[in-house]
């Protein structure tokens, strides 16, 4: 996905039946926001206030990125 930087507004919500989190770390840099494990039907949200640049998203528990829980987010100026 693409978005504009500055304020982003970030959900997790989880639609599966196992626990899952969400960590995005901009490529190169250090973790940039780090959601709690949630239970299924869990939700989270906050508002992050991303630069320019290539973001990872992904699930950090054991085996889930490996599974294909990840996705690249660009946030262009």
């Amino acid at each position: 996905g693409v978005v504009k930087a500055g304020p982003v507004s970030l959900e997790a919500l989880n639609r599966g039946m196992d626990p899952h989190d969400m960590r995005l770390r901009q490529i190169g840099g250090s973790l940039g926001v780090a959601a709690p494990q949630l239970s299924s039907g869990g939700r989270w949200g906050d508002v992050v206030n991303l630069r320019p640049g290539l973001y990872h998203l992904w699930c950090s528990l054991p085996q889930h990125e490996r599974l294909g829980m990840h996705a690249t987010l660009r946030v262009v100026p």
